[in-house]
Parts: structure tokens; C-alpha cells; sequence
């Protein structure tokens, strides 16, 4: 058996792949890493490379280049929000997509070779909507904010840390309330260093209920607040300072069980974990030099 994965032996130009064998890759593999590594190499690198630069944000038009090839779809992972859904034009089905294609996703995404624009490319998304979609006990507001965005019309993140709570989730300071009628939370408190958050539309959120930890969607509007934050990699990654004020969130919008929220996110920390470790692999594999005109199909690319 070859060494590491022969998918990561590949060089780097689209469509010369040479035919390892392997036990865990099949054609739908090898086609999604190509059009992938295609997809990258010519729509998000320069665009990447750019924003890392400048610090601006990712524009409306790559979001929706991504939407349309199915790859805000794919980077949640496999599961039923793929299944009928065109990837990459069709050289993988949505119901046969497995962990190794999701691997290949990621490793391929992080070509782009810019840090900070890296988690500017929707990040809090692949670590926030996927709370909603396994943890959401109202249906129609599950598929109303996955429609919109898997669509890219609308941004989502995740907003678990604070300024006095970052590991220690359990310490967060950030409360809900509900109102006399129990049809809302009252939610009042920071988050800071939250990925997205300064252009996201949805905030999956960490709060304290009565008896313990809950997590809720809150949608931008009245009471909610968002400043960038500046940091020591690129302004591209749209880190954020967020303040709710009073803000009021319809009950509808918890996700798993009141005071249990810890089990939401710690479940959803497995999937970003798996991408991170992805990513990084990947991303290791960029001090070898950039130049690989002398390398044979037995080297890493």
C-alpha cells in the first residue's frame, strides 16, 4: 500500500493525475480532487491573494460561483443537505459523497495559500450552520436559513467566545431571558474574535439560561452590533467584536435542548476539528517550494 493518501501525491496541474492504486479513493474522487484543484487554481487564488493584500472582505461574486458548483454545500461534509444537489457540475453525486471527498475539499480550498482570507472564505459557515442543520427544532426555520445560505444571499458564523471565556465555554457571560409570555430570549452580552461576524447575517450563539448553557440563532437586526477586530494575520478574515443589546430572539430559534447547549457544541466541534486538521496537512505540505517543474508524480505537491 502507498504511503499517505496517493490523492496528496498529485501535482499540482489540473488533470495530470497519474492512476495509483488505492483502497480508498474511486473515480468520483479523483474527478472532484481535479475539478476542484481547476476551481481554485483560477477562480479563488487570485481572488484570495488579492483580499489577503488588501484586507477586504470575499466578494458577492466568488460566494456565488462557490454556491452554484455546490461548495458551500460540500464543506459542511457529507449528510442529507447534499443529497439532489449538482457538485462541481456533476462529477460527484451528493448521496454517495463520503469523508474523503470532504478531505479533499478542504485540502484543496486551502491552496488558495492566504490565512487569513482562508477563514474570510466563509468559515464561520462551515462551523456554524452546521449546528442548525443538526440541532434545530423548528423546521421551517432550519430550511429558511440553510436555503439562504447555501444560496450565499446570507452569511452565517458562530459566536461562542468572549473576553473572559474563551476555552471555558461553560464561563460565558452572555444571558438570555426569557420574556414573561415565554415566547423569547432577552439576549444581552459580547462576543469577541468571532470569524465572519463583521459581515454575517446569522449568529449561532452561546448564552446562559437559567440552569445552565444554551445555544441560539440570533438574526441581525435591533440590539445587534458588530465592529471588526484588528489582528496580526489579514483584515480578510472579518474578525468581530459583537454586542447584543436587548436583543430579542423568538424561542423557536434554540437549537438542541434549553441549558444543554454544551452537547451542541461539542458535537459540532467534530467536523471542524476534521477540517482543521485537513487544512493544516495540507497547508504543511506549502514549504516545499512553490516551483515543482522537477518533481516527479512521487512527490508531494
Amino acid at each position: 500500500m502507498e504511503s499517505w493518501p496517493d490523492i496528496c501525491l498529485l501535482p499540482r496541474q489540473p488533470g495530470l493525475t497519474p492512476q495509483f492504486k488505492s483502497p480508498y479513493f474511486k473515480d468520483s474522487h479523483r474527478r472532484l480532487q481535479k475539478a476542484m484543484r481547476l476551481f481554485v487554481d483560477t477562480e479563488v487564488y487570485p481572488v484570495a491573494q488579492e483580499c489577503e493584500k488588501t484586507g477586504k472582505h470575499i466578494p458577492q461574486d466568488l460566494i456565488d460561483k462557490m454556491s452554484k458548483k455546490g461548495i458551500l454545500h460540500m464543506r459542511l461534509g457529507p449528510g442529507k443537505h447534499l443529497h439532489g444537489v449538482e457538485l462541481m457540475d456533476g462529477v460527484v453525486k451528493g448521496e454517495e459523497f463520503d469523508y474523503f471527498h470532504d478531505m479533499i475539499v478542504g485540502q484543496e480550498m486551502t491552496r488558495a495559500n492566504a490565512r487569513g482570507f482562508q477563514d474570510g472564505n466563509l468559515a464561520g459557515m462551515t462551523i456554524g450552520l452546521t449546528a442548525v442543520l443538526q440541532f434545530a427544532n423548528d423546521e421551517a426555520c432550519k430550511n429558511k436559513i440553510a436555503q439562504e445560505v447555501f444560496s450565499g444571499k446570507k452569511k452565517i458564523c458562530l459566536a461562542i467566545t468572549e473576553a473572559f471565556a474563551g476555552s471555558d465555554v461553560a464561563g460565558i457571560r452572555t444571558t438570555a431571558e426569557k420574556t414573561a409570555d415565554g415566547k423569547h430570549y432577552i439576549v444581552n452580552g459580547t462576543k469577541k474574535w468571532i470569524t465572519n461576524g463583521v459581515f454575517s447575517d446569522y449568529f449561532v450563539t452561546g448564552v446562559k439560561t437559567d440552569k445552565g448553557l444554551s445555544v441560539v440563532v440570533i438574526e441581525r437586526g435591533e440590539g445587534v452590533e458588530t465592529s471588526a477586530i484588528k489582528t496580526s494575520y489579514s483584515a480578510a478574515a472579518g474578525t468581530t467584536f459583537i454586542t447584543f443589546d436587548n436583543v430579542k430572539v423568538p424561542v423557536g430559534n434554540l437549537l438542541g435542548v434549553e441549558n444543554k447547549g454544551i452537547h451542541v457544541i461539542l458535537s459540532n466541534f467534530n467536523h471542524e476539528r476534521w477540517m482543521m486538521v485537513c487544512g493544516t496537512t495540507r497547508m504543511s505540505r506549502q514549504v516545499f517550494p512553490r516551483s515543482r517543474t522537477n518533481f516527479t508524480s512521487a512527490n508531494v505537491s
